[in-house]
């Protein structure tokens, strides 16, 4: 079980209080922050994040690289299995990374 992220925040319940989440939606958040934040940024655990932030737009085989650097990124996920990413052309770049698991998938977008 973990507290919901939103907006870079907690996320408030109807209650006021921090919101809860477990499951696929806190696998999916894991995922989320694993690909957003730049590796080795944070400090406690600077294996944590993405190469995705070094991807500038416009560069040949971006896709394919983002692929990369999202399976890496993920590769503490075993439950995740990385299906496709998918870069924008234009900055600022953004880059949609598929995602599968047992049972369903998600696209997770990042905004880089």
């Amino acid at each position: 079980m973990d507290t919901a992220l939103e907006n870079g925040d907690f996320a408030v319940g109807a209650n006021g209080f921090p919101k809860r989440i477990d499951g696929v939606d806190e696998l999916l958040q894991r995922a989320k922050i694993c690909l957003r934040v730049p590796l080795g940024q944070f400090p406690y655990l600077p294996e944590l994040g993405s190469r995705l932030h070094t991807l500038r737009a416009g560069d040949d085989g971006n896709d394919a690289l983002a692929l990369t650097m999202a399976q890496e990124a993920l590769k503490r996920l075993p439950q995740l299995r990385v299906e496709q990413a998918v870069c924008s052309a234009e900055e600022p770049l953004a880059v949609s990374v598929a995602l599968a698991w047992p049972g369903g998938e998600s696209v997770v977008e990042v905004q880089l």
